[in-house]
């Protein structure tokens, strides 16, 4: 899945829980503005890294995410994510730890209407996607800089994200190291850092 897919589900569901909390709006505030928070584990076993290796896994997401009107009479809303994430992988034998962290800003730049209710959308990601800490304390810069994201949706005329039909994307402008996000780093070294 794409970046900014993965950025845009996050925001669609806080802002489902904006939704329920029924968020008011005024002129230029944005049409929805929150902070969200949750947290994620799993225990799984890697065995296509040598050797099986028993890990858990826990994430903690937090953020503020802003869903902001239209420009000039146009319904399409700009998203906004200003997001941390934190992963930590545990070998279950040994407790060695493994720390990776998100942390970055996403925000779509300009929407353009190319015909009925399909839209070009430019965004950019920002910041350091992808930085990490080995079990011994090296810290590991992974991603970061900019990627710029090209991508067109069919909103169906309305503001409702969850009903949005993804229609394809653009390569990718990166500015920046990102090995994580154009596939050059291998889940298999984090791994081996666990034995």
């Amino acid at each position: 899945m794409a970046k900014w897919m993965t950025r845009a589900l996050g925001g669609a569901a806080a802002l489902a829980g904006l939704l329920a909390g029924g968020v008011a709006t005024a002129g230029a505030e944005p049409l929805e503005r929150g902070h969200y928070s949750f947290q994620e584990s799993d225990t799984f076993t890697v065995t296509d890294c040598g050797a099986p290796i028993t890990i858990d896994y826990a994430a903690e997401f937090s953020g503020l995410f802003m869903l902001k009107e239209g420009r000039a009479g146009d319904p399409t809303p700009y998203v906004f994510d200003n997001y941390s994430v934190v992963e930590t992988y545990t070998n279950v034998a040994n407790g060695k730890t493994f720390t990776l962290t998100h942390q970055g800003l996403y925000k779509d730049l300009q929407i353009e209407l190319v015909e009925g209710t399909v839209y070009r959308f430019t965004a950019i990601e920002t910041g350091r996607p992808v930085s990490g800490v080995a079990p011994d304390g090296t810290k590991i810069n992974l991603d970061r800089g900019r990627i710029r994201y090209t991508f067109f949706v069919d909103t169906l005329g309305d503001t409702d994200l969850s009903n949005d039909v993804f229609l394809g994307e653009e390569a990718p402008d990166v500015a920046g190291p990102h090995p994580v996000f154009v596939g050059d780093a291998d889940f298999c070294d984090l791994v081996d850092a666990l034995r």
